[in-house]
């Protein structure tokens, strides 16, 4: 039955995303914040100049509807929504012991990395292509960064307590964020 109920919301929630859930009024009022709930309840839509962006909770925390903002699992309730988190698993690997010397052979493969398409970028960071999704960190601040929303830079802050990962494009853990505050004077 949870599987059936879990098909239903990904339907609907499917079809919600071609539908505008942001007000109107946020198109000429940027100064209006609004975060709304996704489908994923470690997922949350943050509304910009009207229209929804993807947003993803670090690792471990989950949107809270009532208190709308990312927090610990065992404070929110995901109701209807999917978990897809999955807790990390421990897998133990046993190593067969050999008593045949190993064969002498010094190559070295290397994996072929697969090649990520080149991303045009404006002067201010932001792609060309409006159709990109791309975060940006701030210049001083680590709980700070921009979205880019056809091709400008629009500031947004991650909850006080994260920073912002430019790698992995989320607010996340100050120690996995690889930023450093710069104080300017």
């Amino acid at each position: 039955m949870e599987v059936l109920s879990a098909i239903v919301f990904l339907v609907v929630a499917t079809a919600a995303n071609g539908f505008n859930f942001c007000p109107k009024i946020q198109e000429v009022d940027w100064e209006i914040e609004l975060l709304l709930p996704h489908w994923e309840c470690n997922k949350f839509y943050q509304c910009t100049h009207g229209k929804p962006v993807e947003m993803v909770c670090p690792k471990g925390l989950y949107f809270s509807i009532i208190k709308n903002k990312c927090d610990w699992r065992y404070l929110v309730k995901c109701g209807d929504r999917v978990v897809l988190d999955k807790p990390d698993l421990e897998i133990e690997l046993e190593i067969p012991k050999t008593t045949e010397s190993p064969e002498k052979n010094n190559t070295i493969i290397e994996p072929q990395k697969p090649e990520l398409p080149e991303i045009e970028l404006l002067p201010n960071g932001c792609p060309v292509d409006p159709e990109v999704h791309w975060l940006l960190p701030n210049e001083k601040f680590c709980n700070l960064f921009y979205y880019c929303v056809d091709g400008e830079r629009e500031l947004s802050r991650c909850p006080f307590w994260l920073h912002f990962n430019r790698k992995l494009q989320v607010c996340d853990w100050p120690r996995n964020s690889g930023c450093i505050e710069v104080f300017a004077e």
